[in-house]
């Protein structure tokens, strides 16, 4: 892949290919989106194209989070209100629970392994706490909740950050940014991410030469 370079972000850059100079430039939008994907080493990426120095926050959609919790002495398994606010896809021992078909009751104490009310189905709290019965008490619970993933995107000097997906996963179909959603399939695609490449406190940024251009 062959570069050319077109922006810097400190000081002028002659750009041997068309014999000119630019001034620093505070991004690199690609045919005129600020926003786009390409692929970095057989990788499908995201590239955001924003001021220098600075972190955009990228939500990623949710994924299943799995953990072990121990049931207690009557057999119920208490779990508190998760920080989304959101018990959507909550499942128990691969069961699946409808917290908004749950009945709200007190949680009563538990006297000899037996509450001292009957509770025979799961319920809710008047906090919000989801309590599940009939476990074998203290016996180990799977409890499957998607959780939000959020990503931090820096910005280089140059202005340009890179999404790129985290170990043993991919990127999602969509994202979003504060109040904006993308979908990758609509993304512009570059041919190659640009680069960015420091030296003396400059920052030099690089794009492939075979990008096409808008006026």
């Amino acid at each position: 892949m062959n570069f050319q370079k077109s922006f810097v972000c400190a000081g002028l850059a002659i750009i041997s290919a068309i014999g000119s100079s630019l001034a620093p430039a505070a991004a690199i939008p690609y045919q005129g989106d600020t926003v786009y994907k390409s692929t970095d080493r057989g990788n499908p990426v995201v590239v955001f194209s924003a001021s220098p120095g600075s972190r955009i926050r990228v939500n990623l959609g949710s994924s299943a989070s799995t953990t072990a919790r121990v049931a207690g002495a009557c057999g119920e398994l208490r779990i508190s209100v998760p920080a989304s606010g959101s018990f959507a896809g909550l499942k128990v021992d691969g069961t699946a629970i409808d917290a908004s078909t749950l009945p709200t009751q007190t949680l009563p104490s538990c006297v000899s392994g037996a509450f001292a009310e009957t509770r025979s189905a799961n319920f809710k709290t008047p906090a919000g706490q989801i309590i599940v019965v009939g476990k074998t008490p203290n016996s180990a619970v799977s409890i499957e909740l998607p959780q939000p993933t959020v990503a931090t995107v820096s910005v280089n000097g140059c202005g340009f950050g890179v999404l790129r997906a985290r170990t043993g996963s991919t990127l999602p179909a969509t994202f979003s940014t504060d109040s904006t959603s993308y979908t990758m399939t609509a993304l512009k695609s570059a041919s190659a991410p640009p680069l960015c490449r420091t030296a003396g406190g400059s920052a030099a940024a690089y794009i492939p030469a075979n990008w096409t251009t808008t006026p």
